[in-house]
């Protein structure tokens, strides 16, 4: 059975009429792709034997080159994203993520200011903006939901097939609760979406396998993790081999051979 796909997906994305006490984590729905935040490529680049300190090298030399003053938007979004990616790879330390994050966020405004029809740039403001809320704490996650929402939106109405972006409209729409907008049917699929336009984006099939795990479908999560366990050209190589196939590797020992398949919604 095919699919059914909105044709406009961004009019599924939440709006906050209320602030309510719960624990949402913007982690899943700002998630970073790290690689695919820019267009898929047929043989994913491979990071450096060094990375991710090696980021900190790239960052000395788009500042010596004056990136940060540039008035054309490929600089400032490759700053922004740059900056995006330190933040959540290389720095441990709170003030450093914020500072990266908020860098990033101040650079992608910039580029949209210059090009407002930029899709990257309204990608990158949104990530950016979403990890310096998550990496505060909820009470900021929640202030900022409705600006990384915006964006987020933006972002697909531009670039209908922005795999980033889907990945986290989706987990907005999978993690906020129904009054907020929530709706996990879209959220699954622009999950499905995301992962057919990429299918070597590990982090979107890992939680891609999850959300088919809540559904009870445990035959559809192997699937996933099986292909996110043997990809030869991850998308997101770094992030892969540390975190999202030992993460699948684990989930796959925890499903039981004999678990029967659910009636969840694929």
């Amino acid at each position: 059975m095919t699919t059914h796909f909105p044709e406009d997906p961004t009019n599924h994305l939440p709006t906050i009429r209320q602030r309510v006490p719960f624990g949402l984590r913007l982690t899943a729905a700002c998630a970073l792709l790290l690689l695919t935040a820019f267009p898929v490529f047929s043989q994913p680049p491979v990071p450096p034997p060094d990375y991710p300190q090696s980021l900190e090298q790239d960052l000395k030399k788009l500042l010596d080159a004056q990136a940060q003053d540039s008035s054309d938007p490929r600089q400032l979004i490759q700053l922004a994203g740059l900056y995006l990616e330190l933040g959540e790879e290389l720095y441990s330390e709170k003030a450093q993520k914020l500072a990266a994050f908020d860098a990033g966020a101040k650079l992608a405004k910039r580029a949209m200011e210059l090009d407002e029809n930029n899709a990257e740039a309204h990608y990158l403001y949104a990530a950016n903006l979403g990890s310096a809320a998550d990496t505060k704490g909820v009470a900021a996650s929640l202030l900022a939901l409705d600006d990384i929402k915006a964006h987020a939106r933006r972002t697909l109405e531009l670039q209908k097939d922005h795999v980033a972006a889907l990945h986290m409209a989706g987990m907005m729409l999978e993690e906020l609760p129904q009054f907020m907008g929530g709706n996990k049917a879209v959220a699954l699929d622009y999950l499905k979406r995301a992962a057919a336009i990429d299918p070597n984006a590990s982090h979107v099939r890992l939680d891609l396998a999850k959300m088919y795990l809540k559904r009870r479908d445990p035959e559809s999560a192997k699937r996933e993790l099986l292909a996110i366990v043997s990809m030869d050209n991850p998308s997101d190589a770094y992030p892969w081999a540390r975190r999202y196939r030992p993460e699948a590797e684990r989930l796959l020992v925890s499903l039981k051979p004999d678990e029967p398949s659910g009636a969840g919604t694929r």
